[in-house]
């Protein structure tokens, strides 16, 4: 049943679902401007949740890590095991209790470890391994993981970090990949796609494994098509 539910959605072609994901971002944008609702969802593009869903439905980790907590704290985890454990670092104390608050999924747990200096001494304020040390090591405490989604700060560092904490079988994630100053790390990984579309300085998703294919956890063509979609029509649209 669930190899004939993904062979269901795999045939459904990558227009309709380009379609599909713009109703839901304009339908967010007004809800949020016009009706001043908020969405309970991750600050990104859904071409971009919609990959991490699929890896996280087809993976289902057993324990999982997120460098920069948010919105998606509160959702990704829903994907999963209830039996799994999702750890998420954060590295701004009001930021991290708020989600804290809001929070309802019993297998999260949220650890604020703030910066050993500020402001930033990168230049591009994404905050360098000596600002924030104890932020990108405090996770090895917990040993090995099955999924890491790196959205936070010092994100290649998180990155390099993240080789030595994932599993031969698990996957990394990295979120705003358009960033080519993120890129150095992706060497280190066997197995590696990046997703890139027209933004420059946001979005965009790369993901990674030390042992196992992507494609096996991910439909890579199906999404390379949609994002092709979006390079030549969904710029005109600005979505």
């Amino acid at each position: 049943m669930v190899q004939h539910e993904r062979s269901m959605k795999d045939n459904i072609p990558a227009i309709t679902i380009f379609f599909s994901q713009i109703y839901r971002e304009y339908r967010d944008k007004i809800l949020g401007k016009v009706f001043n609702k908020i969405i309970i969802k991750p600050w990104m593009k859904y071409r971009e949740i919609e990959i991490i869903k699929e890896i996280l439905k087809h993976l289902q980790p057993q324990k999982c890590l997120e460098w920069g907590t948010g919105y998606g704290t509160i959702y990704f985890p829903i994907f999963v095991s209830e039996n799994s454990k999702w750890i998420s670092i954060e590295h701004e104390k009001d930021w991290s209790k708020k989600i804290e608050n809001i929070n309802q999924n019993s297998n999260v747990e949220i650890f604020h470890i703030p910066p050993n200096h500020f402001p930033w001494t990168d230049k591009y304020g994404d905050g360098a391994y000596p600002d924030l040390t104890d932020y990108v090591e405090f996770p090895s405490k917990f040993g090995n993981f099955d999924f890491i989604l790196v959205d936070g700060r010092a994100r290649k560092d998180c990155l390099i970090k993240a080789y030595k904490l994932v599993k031969n079988e698990g996957v990394v994630i990295l979120h705003d990949a358009n960033r080519n100053y993120y890129h150095e790390p992706f060497g280190l990984y066997k197995y590696h796609v990046l997703f890139k579309d027209y933004c420059k300085d946001v979005g965009g998703l790369w993901v990674g494994s030390k042992g196992i294919n992507i494609k096996d956890v991910l439909n890579v063509d199906k999404h390379r098509k949609l994002w092709q979609i979006y390079n030549k029509i969904g710029k005109m649209l600005g979505v």
